[in-house]
């Protein structure tokens, strides 16, 4: 059964000093350096092998201290246990490394995580590890640590083992989304029923890792097949992982993810002329005007990717006699800048998606977001964009004109191009390219709150601010 999200709620309710939790892995130093700049105590509990990366890198000292005397302020601030029942809440740390066997160890340890006062910040490992399966289970029915963040919406990452995957919420949403072509899955591949002649990639489960995908592109649904035969073949693709998969249009543009933050605080705060206006321009009532601002853009990376980026750098004659197929591992990330006119459609977008997920999952999403995309340039009609879908300028059924869309250089005509973010992935926790702006603080976040203000950042200002407003249950699932 669900954990209930007013169970957590009046836990937290008795907190006095609430300790971030991050599972240490993937985005968790952003995480900790954020609690850190914003006094909030920590505890990332990871394993040995990867201990070493919080062991050197501790993220110590107060809010405003300057740190010279590293090894110092590592004494003082940090300890190291392998056991949570050794932390003491009244103890003179600010920092705790807790070493565990296994990431899943910790959900035997809920009680006494609950009496440090403890909240989980989520990131994908988190529900890769401690989830337990495809759907999460574990997060969702036994671990009964109050978590920032959605505890039921982890799991539509996992794209095709469940109905109500991201799609289907961006679906709901009305967003764009990649086209999908269906297939049949035989002994030794795939098949389609009818030829199609369009670039496209197939996404399935790796059969050796169970929590990496398998990324296969090919020119049409011929080159497809035959690629996935020798992948089969290879033994890097199972039947099972193609049931599973989902094979859709490749779609030409660059990758950018664009990183939010929904701040249930200031959903509920008076915004003035502009939660005025924006009812107004874009069809909403005031308090989803509100949640919209509230739903706020932080920064924007891109992917490096493994082998993937070493490929493209052959020449092209290299590549061809190499015949290797690309992994995509995701490796490193890279701060990017979005055409300021772009900006629109992708608070659009995001603000869809955000209501989506709020009328069918509620609460829907709380604290750091992501939304992955390819921005092509293309005709309208193809992503289907309708008028008549909240969050669009106009209303009514009859077809836009160039201005609708902010295209001012452009004759009026039925079905223009213009540049479409295309949602390919979404993540509703903490995402892993905000690592890149850990210390740069996010370029938006930054300018609009005059400081220097990274994603773990503002999750630590999320937490104090609620903790002196005495809102912390508007956090927690």
């Amino acid at each position: 059964m669900v954990i209930k999200r007013e169970e957590m709620q009046e836990i937290v309710k008795r907190y006095k000093e609430p300790v971030g939790l991050n599972l240490g892995s993937h985005s968790a130093l952003d995480a900790w350096q954020g609690q850190r700049n914003y006094g909030v105590r920590s505890i990332i509990y990871t394993t040995p092998a990867r201990a070493r990366i919080y062991l050197q890198n501790p993220m110590v000292g107060k809010p405003d201290e300057a740190v010279e005397d590293l090894p110092g302020l590592v004494k003082r601030d940090l300890r190291v246990v392998n056991d949570p029942k050794d932390i003491k809440k009244t103890g003179d740390w600010r920092s705790v490394i807790v070493i565990l066997d296994n990431y899943s160890d910790i959900v035997k340890y809920a009680d006494e995580l609950v009496d440090l006062e403890c909240m989980q910040i989520t990131n994908r490992a988190f529900a890769v590890y401690v989830g337990g399966d495809e759907i999460c289970s574990v997060i969702e029915n036994d671990y009964a640590v109050p978590i920032l963040g959605s505890r039921t919406l982890l799991k539509i990452e996992n794209r095709g083992e469940l109905e109500k995957d991201y799609y289907w919420f961006a679906e709901k949403a009305g967003i764009p989304t990649p086209k999908a072509y269906k297939y049949g899955v035989t002994k030794t591949g795939i098949h389609f029923k009818e030829p199609i002649d369009e670039p496209m990639i197939l996404k399935a489960e790796h059969a050796h890792r169970a929590f990496e995908r398998e990324f296969i592109f090919a020119a049409d649904s011929a080159d497809l097949e035959e690629k996935v035969a020798r992948e089969i073949k290879a033994g890097n693709l199972s039947k099972e992982g193609l049931e599973n998969g989902r094979v859709e249009q490749i779609v030409l543009g660059p990758h950018a993810n664009f990183n939010f933050f929904f701040s249930p605080l200031d959903a509920k705060s008076d915004w003035g002329d502009v939660e005025k206006w924006f009812s107004k321009l874009y069809n909403v009532n005031r308090e989803e005007a509100r949640i919209c601002l509230a739903n706020q853009f932080l920064s924007i990376d891109e992917r490096r990717e493994t082998i993937l980026d070493g490929l493209k750098r052959l020449p092209a004659d290299v590549q061809n006699k190499i015949k290797k197929v690309p992994s995509f591992e995701v490796t490193a990330h890279a701060i990017l800048s979005l055409r300021e006119s772009l900006l629109k459609d992708l608070h659009r977008y995001a603000d869809r998606f955000l209501l989506a997920c709020r009328e069918y999952a509620p609460p829907g999403i709380v604290g750091p977001w992501c939304l992955q995309t390819l921005i092509t340039w293309d005709r309208v009609s193809k992503y289907e964009l309708k008028p008549t879908v909240k969050l669009d300028f106009t209303g009514g059924a009859e077809g836009k004109k160039m201005v609708d869309y902010g295209l001012y250089d452009v004759p009026d005509k039925r079905d223009p191009y213009m540049h479409i973010p295309v949602t390919q992935d979404v993540a509703l926790r903490h995402g892993g390219g905000t690592n890149v702006h850990m210390g740069l603080g996010a370029q938006y976040a930054n300018a609009k709150y005059k400081r220097r203000l990274s994603t773990g950042d503002r999750i630590g200002m999320e937490i104090k601010r609620a903790l002196k407003a005495k809102q912390l249950h508007e956090l927690v699932t």
